[in-house]
């Protein structure tokens, strides 16, 4: 039984980390697939694969499938991807469809979820298929992210994510200025947790990361932290040496973002932005196992961002994440050794690590 007690929430307002066997095992990730990533809203794809009426994606929420597709009046909709028959997967990957088919009995689905055509139905008499439609979903945008939320009552997605879209717009990001480039996934040995939390802070950056430590500044002091209610921020500028003439960059700086930016929202989405031409990343961490995570990463720029441009930010980012990669990868090691019950955080520069395990505790509470 997992430790949710109020000692324990106690213990991490005084700065400890969750316990080590919250990252390990089948019991907590099923705990956590039911109480925080089906009752959150979760990233699912982008905007650009829904363009025209009938286009739709597909993903899975927890245990959850689900679709999304572009009505015929313009909007999303959003549907538990389960054929109400026999309940298999309606359809598969992405694409275009005029109707939702199941690909297994082939009953069929308006882009409303409404059950249009059940083959031999007619010789049931008391078959309403009316009563037979998809089962809706929650879904919403924001500008090329694509969210749905599978629980009840979901807390307004504009709510959800707060002011945390003007504040990077603020810094910098311009999403209408953007097209997207480039999609990857990799596989990290690590739970899910384990990679946020990494996310979450840069106090291991001048360890860790000298190319981004060239380019960002990585001191507490001009590395600034926020946190929302259910998102949290770090914003830094450019440092100093790197605007020097013959600076040692991994990728040249010309471009109007002044800043890098590193958005968080809970519990598994994050927005980066790095100074320099105009770009955006997202990266999506899926639990893949107690102790594996899919790292979902898709890349935009700005128009003008010419191809050879764009790949150097991108072989950047690759280089900072194989880091990262064998840092979180090291942690699962350790906390696997059971020897250490709870970490220490040192709060001035990892609070946003307290943020998160605070909505951890909370969701998983009673």
């Amino acid at each position: 039984m997992l430790d949710i007690s109020e000692e324990l929430g106690a213990g991490i307002d005084a700065g400890y980390t969750l316990p080590a066997d919250w990252y390990l095992g089948e019991e907590v990730l099923r705990e956590e697939q039911k109480l925080i990533f089906e009752r959150t809203w979760q990233y699912v794809g982008r905007t650009d694969q829904l363009r025209e009426p009938g286009d739709y994606l597909t993903a899975t929420v927890g245990h959850v499938p689900v679709v999304v597709v572009r009505h015929h009046d313009g909007g999303l909709r959003g549907f538990v991807n389960v054929c109400r028959h026999r309940c298999a997967e309606v359809v598969l990957e992405a694409g275009h469809r005029n109707v939702l088919q199941c690909h297994y009995h082939a009953w069929a689905y308006d882009l409303d979820g409404a059950l249009i055509s059940a083959p031999r139905s007619d010789r049931e008499p008391d078959f309403d298929p009316a009563a037979f439609g998809l089962l809706p979903v929650a879904v919403d945008s924001w500008d090329p992210f694509v969210f749905v939320h599978v629980g009840p009552d979901p807390v307004p997605f504009r709510d959800y994510v707060g002011d945390l879209p003007e504040r990077m717009r603020a810094d910098g990001i311009d999403l209408a200025n953007l097209e997207f480039r480039q999609h990857g996934e990799w596989e990290v040995a690590a739970n899910w947790k384990v990679v946020v939390e990494n996310f979450d802070e840069c106090y291991h950056c001048p360890v860790a990361h000298p190319s981004f430590t060239r380019v960002m500044e990585v001191d507490p002091v001009g590395y600034h932290l926020e946190e929302g209610a259910w998102w949290s921020r770090a914003v830094t500028g450019i440092r100093r040496s790197a605007r020097e003439p013959g600076a040692n960059l991994p990728y040249p700086l010309a471009g109007p973002l002044e800043r890098g930016q590193f958005g968080f929202v809970w519990p598994n989405f994050t927005v980066v932005q790095n100074p320099g031409p105009d770009n955006l990343m997202a990266f999506w961490f899926v639990p893949d196992g107690p102790e594996r995570t899919r790292v979902v990463m898709d890349y935009w720029f700005g128009r003008e961002v010419t191809d050879e441009a764009a790949q150097q930010i991108i072989d950047f980012n690759v280089v900072v994440g194989a880091e990262d990669q064998r840092l979180v990868e090291s942690v699962q090691r350790g906390l696997r050794s059971g020897r250490v019950r709870q970490g220490r955080l040192l709060l001035d520069s990892e609070r946003l690590i307290q943020h998160f395990h605070r909505l951890v505790h909370r969701s998983l509470a009673p």
